[in-house]
């Protein structure tokens, strides 16, 4: 700290010293300030958002389903005049063929698949499976905040000592501490050798490795 004023008018330097202060909570009002778009507001209350991350979770979700034919809606059949010459022994094959038949019904977005299997048999819908293959998506929406930086001040006292007067130097001291963690101090005090003297000083964090 410096020493900068001796034997001046007590008045005078307590004067001087609440224009040092006003100066300084003036200059660091200015500092750190936050826009509208750095800003989150929580139960009333405004923070700094130091991070976002949105992740996007996958997950597969597959659901089989089994239908007989009879459980299937039909609709009101369309009959057609049968030609006069036609195979019947051919006929009678293809009416006891059991003809499988797949399908694929892609969804849109990437949400997945669904696999459609038909049996028919004698005409008819014998049995139809539904495979469906669905992504389910989560969507993780993250923000860090801290809060916001204020201007703090602080109030306390200092004192000198040495080997001769034990206590040479004591008098009333000041800290203010601005939003960019920087403290500035002022102090006033009065010493054995009846003489005012104002002590001021700035001081910068410092940020230790955990």
């Amino acid at each position: 700290m410096i020493n900068f004023l001796k034997k001046i008018d007590l008045k005078t330097l307590l004067i001087f010293g609440l224009i040092i202060v006003i100066l300084l909570m003036r200059a660091c009002s200015s500092d750190g300030k936050i826009t509208d778009g750095g800003g989150i507001k929580i139960d009333g209350k405004k923070y700094i958002v130091i991070k976002h991350t949105v992740d996007t979770i996958i997950k597969p979700v597959t659901q089989t389903v089994f239908k007989k034919g009879e459980t299937i809606f039909r609709d009101v059949p369309v009959y057609i005049n049968v030609p006069a010459n036609v195979d019947t022994s051919y006929i009678l094959k293809d009416y006891y063929t059991m003809y499988p038949y797949k399908d694929t019904l892609r969804l849109k977005d990437s949400l997945g698949y669904i696999a459609v299997s038909d049996t028919i048999f004698k005409n008819r819908i014998l049995n139809r499976t539904f495979d469906a293959y669905v992504n389910k998506f989560t969507i993780n929406n993250t923000i860090y905040v801290q809060p916001v930086p204020k201007v703090q001040m602080y109030i306390g006292g200092v004192a000198g000592f040495d080997k001769v007067n034990v206590v040479n130097f004591v008098g009333p001291s000041l800290l203010l501490k601005d939003k960019k963690d920087k403290v500035y101090s002022l102090g006033i005090g009065y010493s054995n050798a009846k003489t005012v003297s104002v002590q001021g000083g700035i001081y910068w964090l410092i940020k230790l490795k955990k």
